[in-house]
């Protein structure tokens, strides 16, 4: 089922908004790792796939394999520690991808200066504070 670009963006932009709200973030996950699906665009690229919330993480498990379950992810792991990995390994983010795996495909860096640049100057204070903490304990 295909879905027009304005239902597209705003499932993208609701990503955004929610996992800003809530400072977390959902994704599928088992033993092998995270679900991921194919691009649309270049079938040679892997899109992890990540939700807003938890509810519709769910609504995707259909499209699997048995054996994965939502897994919650803080804010700061996700922009901090998940998406620089991301974008070092080639791969996109899939974001509130819908329960036939449709959805935008965003490069991980891109993605993360979106959220940054609609957190509140609280949200991004504290961020930044734990990430000056991780690195000066490593």
């Amino acid at each position: 089922m295909l879905l027009d670009s304005a239902t597209v963006e705003s499932n993208f932009q609701r990503f955004i908004d929610r996992i800003i709200e809530n400072e977390s973030v959902f994704y599928l996950g088992n033993e092998d790792g995270v679900a991921n699906s194919l691009s649309n665009e270049d079938e040679e690229i892997v899109v992890l796939l990540f939700w807003s919330d938890r509810a519709y993480a769910t609504r995707a498990k259909t499209c699997f394999d048995k054996g994965f379950e939502e897994v919650e992810m803080d804010l700061f792991d996700f922009l901090y520690r998940w998406l620089p990995g991301m974008s070092g390994d080639g791969v996109l983010v899939g974001a509130n991808w819908n329960g036939d795996l449709v959805g935008r495909e965003t490069d991980p860096f891109e993605l993360r200066e979106l959220v940054e640049e609609r957190m509140p100057p609280d949200l991004v204070a504290k961020l930044e504070q734990q990430y000056l903490e991780l690195t000066e304990n490593t």
